[in-house]
């Protein structure tokens, strides 16, 4: 069976360059395209976009990959209104079950053949992988078939240049977060965010930049990083940070997800703090609700609700327009509440 693997050595381009000529991508040259569709036909190949186009029908289902196995409630909220917000526009949203790379499972269909069967006129993405992992590792063939494929993927919350993105706004709300918290004379600030996603990347440079802007110094060990985000990992990096030296703890931490919070919050009232007379909470919250259980907490709320109203404005976009366009990002601004 021939693969665009195949057609990409034939032709002399690399798979993405092949993959998204197939699929008609606006960023390929039509002489590109042309040439590949020549050399597709000529060697066998059935998987062009045009073909799969004829065979596929309206069917009003979209599908939802979860890649990364977490109970974090901001995830459960965006999931949720996604569902919400694409039933009220006639929409189906169905789950597309992880694939196991290696193992009796790696025999399965990946995701693209999987979303083709069933139909789907998109898929939401929602994943922690890194771009650069997605094409240079083999155990994300799947992905990364299903990114490169005709179906329309929009990533939430995760970036890949190859699909349509929507982000919450973390640099704005960590930087609103930092000019708020040094408004009200705090100096050592200590950061805890989760080790995954861009986000490590995204958050340390907003960090950065927003001490840099107050001409603020904190300790290393004051950036603290919490594995896949766990309200258990925080738990333990609070701890190792209020232990490190009692004498000189940071007088707020600033969480950049909800599940960091519950579990750092509960580690500053296991060392006996209190919140907020010995130490400050911020966070960077996806939430609808306002206010944060029964301490306060100076907050850069993103309403998972407009979250999902982008995502769903961006994916109905791109079945409606075939595809053109991709590549495009959306940033969901927040709201700062500040608790004194």
């Amino acid at each position: 069976m021939v693969t665009q693997k195949d057609i990409s050595a034939a032709c002399g381009l690399s798979v993405s360059a092949v993959s998204k000529a197939l699929s008609d991508y606006s960023d390929i040259s039509e002489d590109t395209k042309r040439r590949v569709r020549d050399v597709a036909r000529k060697m066998g190949y059935h998987g062009m976009k045009d073909e799969v186009k004829e065979k596929r029908k309206h069917t009003y289902t979209v599908g939802l990959l979860i890649t990364e196995e977490t109970g974090r409630k901001s995830l459960m909220n965006v999931v949720r209104e996604l569902r919400k917000v694409l039933t009220g526009r006639g929409y189906d949203l169905v789950v597309l079950s992880p694939v196991r790379e290696e193992g009796p499972a790696a025999e399965r269909p990946g995701y693209l053949p999987r979303a083709r069967m069933f139909g789907m006129e998109g898929v939401f993405l929602i994943s922690q992988v890194l771009e650069e992992d997605l094409f240079q590792r083999e155990d994300f063939r799947n992905l990364r078939e299903l990114i490169l494929g005709e179906i329309p993927v929009v990533a939430v919350g995760g970036f890949f240049a190859s699909c349509r993105c929507v982000l919450p706004g973390y640099e704005k709300g960590i930087r609103s977060l930092v000019s708020e918290i040094y408004r009200r004379g705090h100096r050592r600030i200590a950061f805890l965010f989760r080790d995954g996603l861009a986000e490590r990347g995204i958050c340390r440079k907003a960090i950065c930049a927003a001490l840099k802007e107050h001409h603020l110094e904190v300790p290393e060990y004051f950036f603290r990083t919490a594995g896949s985000g766990t309200a258990q990992e925080a738990f333990a990096e609070t701890m190792k940070l209020l232990q490190k030296n009692k004498w000189l703890h940071p007088t707020c931490i600033l969480f950049t997800d909800e599940m960091l919070l519950e579990g750092g919050a509960a580690a500053i009232h296991q060392c006996g703090f209190r919140i907020p007379e010995d130490i400050c909470v911020a966070a960077v919250r996806i939430s609808e609700d306002r206010e944060y259980r029964d301490f306060p907490v100076t907050s850069w709320r993103i309403p998972p609700s407009r979250i999902a109203e982008e995502a769903v404005g961006l994916m109905l976009d791109g079945i409606s327009r075939a595809g053109q366009g991709m590549g495009r990002i959306r940033l969901i601004d927040g709201i700062l509440y500040g608790s004194e």
